[in-house]
């Protein structure tokens, strides 16, 4: 009796600790994983050296005085009303339940 209880605790530790392993292997590939570097990382730089490159290729383009050529003042106009606009809260639309009793 005695053997088949040691029996059965060895196989239940045996299970738990293939358990507690599959937990730690993915805790260790989920902190792997957010070690890789991201998208923002492999980018981190390149405007800089891109407004470096265009000084280079131009380097008095700041003493340039004359205005830039853009929108039309009335697009310009309205897309800053329209920007302006989106930093205002909106009432949103919600669900009104009103309890009306006939009236004989």
């Amino acid at each position: 009796m005695r053997s088949c209880l040691a029996q059965t605790e060895v196989e239940m530790l045996k299970r738990n600790g293939n358990r507690l392993f599959k937990w730690v292997a993915l805790a260790a590939l989920l902190g792997l994983a957010a070690c890789a570097p991201t998208t923002l990382e492999q980018d981190y730089g390149r405007s800089v050296r891109h407004n470096i490159a265009q000084q280079l290729v131009n380097p008095t383009a700041g003493m340039d005085t004359t205005p830039a050529v853009g929108l039309s003042p009335t697009a310009a106009a309205y897309e800053l009303e329209k920007y302006n606009k989106s930093f205002k809260e909106e009432k949103k639309a919600t669900l009104e339940m009103k309890l009306t009793t006939p009236s004989y």
